[in-house]
């Protein structure tokens, strides 16, 4: 504290003894009235409480934010004890938190008496407009809130006041008054004061709100950064691992219900020569445009994901191969047709990809789906890129496509979404749930197939079926309300049109969270709530309410207006008539059968519109009824047992206090909602601010692979430099590594290590005398074998650096022959490291095309015929033929003379012999 400014001092000190001056005072009176006799036990189990509660915080959205209970119970003792006990709840409170947490004397103390300060101001104000202190008129909810609004303003002006002294923020800074602190501090302390209400009216009805209260703070639990962990931080699809899983869930649905499955593999086409050219993070824009254009062509139930570097990955769930192809030739033709702009060049970049297709097939797993459509996207690399072609046990077809329209997006057979009923609030417009469902299996407006009827009419397509099925759902409705119009009983117009606003604006409020067009809303509990108090009237106006707010917000068609309207009608109906069979009017019924009446109500809406909405769902995607309530709905009807608990206090307060009573229950609803609020825009800056991170992160591993890769090159060339009839060789031999390392179809990570290695096989000449690496006539025996010395002095220098430690075997083996007769080990086959085959092959075909001291450079003719007749013995047959079928694709342009520039020389036919001077090609 003594580093504290002068007013800081003061400011605390004069807190100190004005919390502690009011505090004596009221206890005092508290206790020479004797007035502690009447009130002890309360005060003493809320003391305890409010110990516990800042004790033991919820953990907000960040892990600097927490929630406590303690504001609903400062709010419940001022209005139902009076102020001598909420200032001794607060010392309690805060004394163990004091010794538990051992805090700074001076800010438990100051925190302490800001409080007391601040309760005795909002008892003052709270006595001067309900004097009688009366809890069942509107004066008095209206005093309620306004002295809790008291208390929260003056708590944050106490504490910025503070934070002003102490650190130099202002209010605006310190965001002190940030209007959902300001909401959340007032609606938990409203909340204790509607306790207070409840409490004078029934106590045990207090167990109904704190078990309600689990729903609020489930809400903070939600897993949503989990999605996060789902996605690429670049592109934001979907990452490898999400995508797998999704794969083994679907063909495992497949499978089950032998249904089509595709997987669709993309490969961006040269981003090598965009990276080169423009640098990495042109190609990173190149990639993240290419992820939106995949995204934008993804149907409603498709998986895009980045499945690592430059290839893409796409699942399609109840699509045949043939059915995947029109919708692939559109990407491609989008991405082909796209400009990429990017801040390194002046004009737009084009860039294509190249696709394959695979389809599920009895008995095949995903790896082996993957696998083959891997197979016919390397296909369309070899025929020219840019392409797409089918995986078949027969070979690779390339279907033909009709002219497209201007817009590729036209021509893509995206399913009707209007008649997707799953995108509709249609449950009970508590959850919105839209996740991926496949999309309809037959075109809107097209004929179901060849199938005829018995008149030899066209077939009944699926959107016909639904919309048959949503129009039946209406009349059943309806008939259900038509049975009871002439026994509604009479109900309170303005209640309903009240309950009518709530609805309305509960469903409008709806949250939107992090799964794909999903969203929460607390409308279910007061549609339940309004088919208890209201009956029939309620159920068709609460119903119509929600659908008609559904239909405006989210633009939905005609046919989903009903769809939701009948379905909540249907439901609330059922409800009704279910109450009505026990023989009692559910507002002259005993408490406790309210309470299981509300939770059946509940469980009644649940049961009814789910399954209605599944059988739309099983028709509109010809998919199982009973798998897609098990996958989408079986996991809710603990929710709507909370949600029928939450509607009985609702109904409960208002047959006791009427409007004002439902009005302090609907506290928690909106907490609810503000807690969710809270939580999802918090979460979504920590993601964004995780996001951007990784972006620097990714920006600083780009610049320093590019300062290794620049390293790399320039030792290169220092190694080259001691021969001048090596100059550009270990350029040149890596540029071979690489193209018959790509024809070889290996992965990215071998092909950097081939490439890295290729630059530094020659790293042990430095270790080896110029005079002897250029000698112009043969070496005797024992020169021979201290030029051999240099791939073991090479490797001995890469063991000093962990990051080179993988290219090792491949400089130490990169002359050994394939038969065995090479060198440092004698190794033969399979035993020599692929890489190192490829790099004996890359490093004797520059040796072969360049000048040396002792003989003259070959061409391509003779190039070939040599490393023909070398397979076998010193090369590894398939890595010769991997360079035939590149040289057959580009003729003699393939071979470079690397070092041609470097010595005054002319290409003579010399032949060579590869033991008569102990100097191979590779040497």
């Amino acid at each position: 504290m003594k580093d504290f400014s002068i007013q800081t001092r003061v400011y605390i000190i004069a807190t100190l003894i004005a919390g502690f001056l009011f505090l004596a005072f009221f206890e005092f009176q508290w206790v020479w009235m004797q007035a502690w006799q009447k009130t002890w036990i309360q005060t003493i189990l809320l003391a305890v409480l409010g110990a516990l509660s800042l004790l033991f915080k919820v953990e907000g959205s960040t892990n600097r934010t927490h929630y406590n209970l303690t504001f609903i119970l400062y709010g419940f003792s001022l209005i139902l004890l009076g102020a001598p006990q909420t200032l001794m709840v607060i010392f309690v409170a805060h004394i163990v938190e004091w010794i538990w947490h051992k805090y700074p004397w001076y800010i438990q103390l100051f925190n302490l008496s800001s409080y007391i300060v601040v309760a005795v101001f909002t008892n003052v104000t709270y006595e001067l407009l309900n004097p009688t202190r009366t809890l069942s008129t509107w004066e008095s909810a209206l005093s309620m809130l306004v002295a809790m609004s008291v208390f929260t303003l003056l708590n944050h002006l106490m504490v910025g006041i503070i934070v002003w002294f102490a650190r130099g923020e202002n209010f605006a800074k310190s965001g002190i008054f940030e209007f959902f602190s300001l909401m959340l501090d007032l609606v938990l302390l409203c909340l204790g004061a509607g306790l207070a209400v409840i409490w004078t009216f029934n106590p045990l009805a207090i167990v109904l709100i704190i078990l309600s209260l689990y729903l609020i703070f489930a809400t903070l639990r939600v897993p949503a950064l989990e999605r996060q962990a789902e996605t690429d931080s670049k592109t934001g699809l979907y990452n490898h691992k999400y995508f797998m899983t999704c794969l083994e869930t679907e063909l495992s649905r497949a499978e089950r219900f032998n249904r089509p499955l595709s997987v669709v593999m993309s490969d961006l086409d040269l981003l090598r020569n965009i990276n080169n050219t423009y640098g990495h993070l042109a190609g990173d824009e190149v990639l993240i445009g290419v992820a939106h254009i995949l995204k934008k062509f993804g149907r409603e139930y498709d998986v895009v994901s980045r499945f690592g570097g430059e290839e893409f990955a796409i699942l399609m769930p109840e699509t045949s191969a043939e059915e995947a192809y029109p919708i692939t030739q559109s990407i491609r033709e989008a991405i082909a047709a796209e400009n990429f702009m990017v801040p390194t060049s002046v004009s737009a970049i084009k860039a294509t990809m190249s696709f394959g297709i695979s389809e599920r097939e009895g008995g095949l797993t995903g790896m082996d789906i993957i696998h083959n459509a891997d197979m016919a996207l390397y296909h369309a690399k070899l025929k020219g890129r840019n392409r797409v072609f089918i995986y078949s046990n027969d070979g690779f077809n390339e279907l033909f496509q009709p002219e497209r329209g201007p817009s590729p997006a036209s021509s893509c057979p995206v399913a009707d979404k209007e008649n997707n009923l799953s995108a509709a609030p249609i449950l009970t417009s508590n959850v919105e749930h839209k996740e991926r469902a496949p999309e309809p299996l037959i075109e809107p407006d097209q004929p179901a197939g060849p199938a005829q009827t018995r008149r030899g009419g066209p077939a009944m397509n699926t959107k016909q079926w639904v919309n048959v099925y949503i129009y039946t759902l209406a009349i059943a409705a309806l008939g259900l309300f038509s049975l009871t119009i002439s026994a509604i009983p009479p109900v309170d117009l303005s209640a309903v049109g009240l309950f009518a606003l709530l609805v309305a604006a509960a469903e409008w409020a709806s949250i939107d969270i992090y799964v794909r067009n999903t969203s929460v809303s607390p409308s279910a509990v007061l549609f339940i709530a309004g088919v208890l108090l209201f009956g029939p009237m309620g159920a068709i106006v609460l119903g119509a309410v929600i659908a008609v707010v559904a239909f405006i917000k989210h633009k939905s068609p005609f046919t989903r207006f009903i769809f939701n309207a009948s379905n909540q009608l249907f439901a609330g109906m059922v409800c009704y008539l279910l109450i009505r069979l026990t023989g009692s009017d559910f507002r002259d019924g005993s408490i406790l059968f309210q309470i299981i009446a509300s939770m059946l109500a509940g469980l009644t809406v649940y049961l009814f519109t789910s399954c209605f909405v599944a059988i739309g769902i099983s028709m509109d995607f010809r998919v199982s009824f009973r798998q897609i309530w098990v996958e989408q709905f079986s996991w809710l009807p603990l929710y709507y047992v909370g949600m029928g608990l939450m509607a009985f206090t609702l109904v409960y307060s208002y047959l006791r206090a009427g409007i004002p009573g439902a009005l302090v229950i609907l506290v928690p609803l909106f907490l609810l909602r503000f807690s969710q609020k809270q939580y999802i825009d918090r979460t979504k800056n920590a993601v964004n601010e995780l996001k951007e991170k990784n972006k620097m992160l990714e920006v600083h591993s780009s610049e320093i692979t590019r300062l290794n890769n620049g390293l790399l090159d320039t030792l290169a060339e220092v190694i080259d430099f001691r021969d001048p009839y090596l100059l550009g060789h270990s350029r040149q031999v890596t540029q071979y590594a690489l193209l018959i390392a790509k024809e070889l179809g290996l992965n990215d990570s071998q092909i950097e290590i081939i490439r890295k290695a290729s630059l530094m096989h020659d790293l042990g000449k430095l270790g080896i005398h110029t005079s002897l690496l250029s000698k112009s006539t043969g070496l005797t025996h024992e020169e021979y074998e201290v030029i051999k010395r240099h791939v073991t002095v090479g490797a001995d220098l890469l063991h000093k650096s962990q990051a080179l430690e993988s290219l090792i075997t491949i400089v130490l083996h990169h002359h050994e022959h394939f038969d065995g007769n090479g060198y440092p080990d004698g190794l033969k086959a399979t035993d020599i490291p692929l890489e190192a085959r490829i790099v004996c092959l890359a490093d004797s075909i520059d040796a072969m095309a360049s000048n040396r001291p002792y003989r003259k450079a070959m061409n391509f003719e003779m190039i070939m015929a040599e490393i023909r007749r070398c397979a076998g013995s010193q090369f590894d047959p398939s890595v010769v033929q991997a360079f035939e079928e590149i040289a057959l694709r580009t003729g003699p342009s393939l071979i470079k003379y690397s070092a041609h520039n470097n010595i005054n020389s002319s290409y003579e036919e010399i032949p060579v012999a590869l033991d008569s001077s102990k100097r191979d090609f590779e040497v």
